[in-house]
């Protein structure tokens, strides 16, 4: 499993449309810090599928980002189609 696999598994597992994280809920649960760059561009948090490979783990559970809020650390994930 790769180091955002656990997101990924997390995002699966929740039965609502939107999950709302702070940076320090998406570290616990993959278990190791976010990068620097991910506390210092709005754009490590893009939607961009060739990203960086965290983007691709809540693209692939069927997520986006949305209010990105880089000041109080927060997020949230949209449910973009239908678990199956």
């Amino acid at each position: 499993m790769s180091k955002y696999g656990p997101l990924a598994a997390h995002l699966k597992e929740s039965e609502s449309d939107s999950v709302a994280m702070t940076f320090g809920e998406v570290e616990a649960v993959i278990g190791a810090r976010l990068p620097p760059s991910a506390y210092r561009h709005r754009a490590w948090w893009s939607n961009n599928p060739s990203n960086n490979t965290c983007t691709r783990a809540w693209l692939d559970a069927g997520y986006e980002t949305t209010e990105v809020d880089m000041k109080n650390r927060t997020l949230s994930f949209r449910k973009t189609r239908p678990r199956g």
